[in-house]
């Protein structure tokens, strides 16, 4: 009735080229001295010390050199135009100082200092004159308030970071981490050098002026020695252009590994709707980074793993599913593993039969070939087993069952190099994902094992939680691009909602007109504004019926006592009619009147609702209903529109799925399916800038899906 219709696709956001700026060939220090504590003065002996082969340009009206550098006195007398500019100035000189590089022909800069936006009053009026100055002279800079950009290839320190002090050389390596935070990536970049891993590119954005966080992802998606991405973030300025880049990253082969702070409830729906009280800021996040494949992890120390497991891991080697094989030289170890897999989501299947039998020939006699593998340390021990040893792990790697190998490992220095051949040799010769724990390591395993792509993790915990996300990930990158907002349904709101106002509760006779009008089920009711017209309603729409008092200032008219269920003739629909609205009265509300609906027996009930994110646009969410709502928080969001497999996937995310095995048959999943892909493109083409439309319950059986209740909340006209 009311199909797709095309609507005029947005534009493409555009992302300025920074090349330069990550990769310069000349680096002017403004402001930089041998003064102690001068941080362009810092700056121009990590260059030095690290080798950076391109040009050195202090500039400094009051010196003629900086640790040994000839120092230029203004800007305009630098040879030519530096393709990097940091400026180490206070805040007041800034803009000043971004003017006079951008008449010199410099178009990328970064600026360290604070005492912008982030500290108010004078600040952020300071901030809004650079940012101005910036988008007048198209100056692309990186800051303020930040700790800078690092390439290790190059060997580029534009950063202060005190870590810088503690090592001699720049790891390489095929990570790259942006961070709104410096300190938060300037640890991260040194512990994962105490790892043995090098990050290609550190980049701290600050209050990210002139370039955001998606110009630098877009910039990376197209760096050819990046294959990981790691992202320390708490909010995003221009969503889509984050979407962009992000979907950039996707389409070049790129990991994004995120760590996201700063979650918060949007509680200004919470008043009015469940969904406001269940589905907050924290939820979207969940929902945009599933969609983009972006792994999301909750701690600093779980970014550094998936993101270091990643780096040595490519597509080709992702684990295909949740199959592990526990290695151990120690039954103990093995037996947490187990455990651990289970606490993860992953499993430790028996090998198959023909597996085990070929294992008894290539291992010692007292080893155990179930899953946990306890090879027992004879194997590296005894010559015999020793020779035998890569056989034995070509057969495991092989067993259908088995998606990941799981080294295990206590001390063992004295064979540690025998044991790291073998690792290494079947990860090269196997297809499956190879992790290591190695709760002692001897010198070997960490001078190896890093440089060859394997983090050595201390304890196998941490080593399953960074593989139960490759497996997710695998899993991420078969899903279907998003539906465009193109597909929208044309829906006329006006003839049903003409002109609200803002904070308007949208009858529910209204409500439910809407969705019937879009095709979706609903289940059949009228309103009365009288007993006798009550129960001639009931009559129509069909025994057993619920009553519901239809007031504007009541949005939870069952903790209000304006809902009586289960009636199932016309005498007790007219006394229940004339008590509610007597109940009414009391409470001081005036009813629009009393909604006779057919009660819909028996079958699950969800909640599907929709709202405008202000960030990311229409969202929908789906999760437990009825009485269940409130009480076990079971809820999960997508962005609509929604395709019908997406909904699906929704579904199985949801602790109630486990519940519905009367309703796991392709026929029943695909009538869920369909119902909530119908409504979330009615949602996404709701004209409203902050809305909420809210059916709880829906019920879902056998025979079919309706809606039951329905809430519709203008916010914001």
């Amino acid at each position: 009735m009311r199909l797709s219709m095309p609507v005029a696709e947005p534009p493409q956001p555009a992302f300025a080229d920074i090349s330069r700026l990550l990769e310069p060939r000349s680096v002017a220090i403004v402001g930089a001295s041998d003064q102690p504590g001068n941080l362009g003065g810092t700056v121009v002996r990590y260059l030095r010390k690290f080798a950076y082969p391109g040009a050195i340009w202090p500039v400094n009206p009051g010196r003629d050199s900086v640790d040994g550098v000839p120092c230029f006195k203004r800007i305009a007398d630098l040879p030519g135009p530096a393709d990097l500019a940091i400026l180490a100035l206070n805040a007041a000189s800034i803009a000043g100082a971004v003017r006079e590089c951008a008449a010199a022909g410099i178009r990328h800069g970064v600026v360290w200092a604070g005492g912008f936006a982030e500290v108010g009053g004078d600040g952020a009026t300071r901030q809004r004159e650079l940012a101005e100055v910036c988008r007048a002279t198209g100056f692309r800079l990186c800051g303020p308030n930040c700790i800078g950009v690092i390439n290790t290839t190059l060997g580029m320190t534009a950063s202060f970071a005190s870590s810088l002090l503690e090592v001699d050389r720049l790891l390489p390596g095929n990570i790259s981490m942006i961070s709104q935070s410096g300190g938060l990536g300037s640890i991260t970049h040194a512990l994962s050098q105490q790892a043995g891993f090098g990050f290609r590119y550190v980049i701290s954005s600050g209050n990210e002026v002139a370039l955001s966080m998606a110009d630098f992802v877009h910039a990376l998606a197209h760096d050819a020695g990046t294959e990981v991405i790691a992202l320390y973030l708490e909010g995003v300025p221009d969503a889509a252009r984050f979407l962009a880049a992000l979907q950039a990253t996707k389409r070049s082969g790129k990991a994004v590994v995120a760590l996201k702070g700063g979650a918060t409830l949007a509680s200004a729906r919470a008043a009015l709707a469940h969904t406001g009280a269940l589905v907050g800021e924290d939820r979207v996040w969940d929902a945009i980074f599933r969609e983009q494949a972006v792994i999301r992890v909750r701690s600093q120390e779980e970014l550094l793993d998936v993101a270091t497991t990643l780096s040595g891991a490519p597509r080709a080697k992702l684990p295909r599913g949740s199959g592990v094989a526990a290695i151990t030289f120690g039954g103990g170890m093995g037996v947490m593993a187990a455990d651990q897999c289970a606490d993860s989501g992953l499993a430790t299947p028996p090998l198959s039969e023909a597996t085990r039998d070929t294992l008894k020939d290539l291992v010692p006699p007292i080893a155990s070939v179930a899953n946990p593998i306890d090879l027992t340390p004879d194997t590296y021990n005894q010559p015999k087993w020793l020779a035998l040893f890569p056989r034995a792990l070509d057969a495991i790697a092989a067993d259908p069952a088995i998606d990941t190998l799981l080294f295990q490992c206590g001390a063992g220095g004295h064979k540690a190099n025998e044991v790291i051949d073998n690792i290494l040799g079947v990860r090269e010769r196997s297809d499956k994902t190879v992790v290591v724990s190695w709760v002692l390591p001897p010198g070997p395993v960490v001078a190896r094992l890093p440089p060859a792509g394997l983090p050595v993790f201390s304890e196998s915990a941490r080593a399953l939680r960074a593989v139960r996300q490759l497996v997710d990930y695998r899993a991420a990158l078969s899903r279907p691009d998003a539906p465009s907002p193109a597909q929208a349904m044309s829906f006329d709101w006006s003839a049903h909602v003409p002109a609200p106002k803002a904070g308007q509760v949208i009858a529910e006779d209204v409500c439910h007109r809407i969705l019937a009008a879009a095709g979706l089920p609903i289940a059949a009711g009228r309103l009365a504004r009288s007993a006798d017209a009550a129960a001639e309603s009931a009559a129509s729409v069909g025994y057993p019926v619920a009553l519901k008092g239809i007031s504007a200032a009541v949005t939870h008219r069952a903790g209000a006592g304006l809902v009586a269920l289960g009636l199932d003739t016309d005498v007790r629909v007219r006394d229940t009619y004339r008590r509610l609205v007597a109940h009414a009265a009391s409470l001081g509300v005036t009813l629009d009147g009393i909604y006779v609906q057919h009660m819909v027996g028996g079958g699950m009930e969800l909640l599907v609702s929709a709202f405008r994110d202000p960030q990311f646009g229409v969202m929908v969410s789906l999760g437990a209903g009825g009485n269940l709502t409130e009480l076990i928080d079971d809820v999960t969001v997508e962005r609509a529109p929604v395709a019908e497999a997406d909904a699906l996937a929704a579904f199985d995310r949801l602790r109630i799925a486990s519940h519905a095995a009367k309703l796991a048959g392709r026929a029943e999943r695909a009538l869920l399916a369909g119902f909530v892909a119908r409504f979330s493109a009615l949602a996404a083409g709701a004209p409203w800038r902050r809305f909420v439309i809210e059916i709880n319950p829906v019920k879902w059986s056998a025979g079919g899906v309706t809606a039951v209740d329905g809430l519709i909340v203008v916010e914001e006209p």
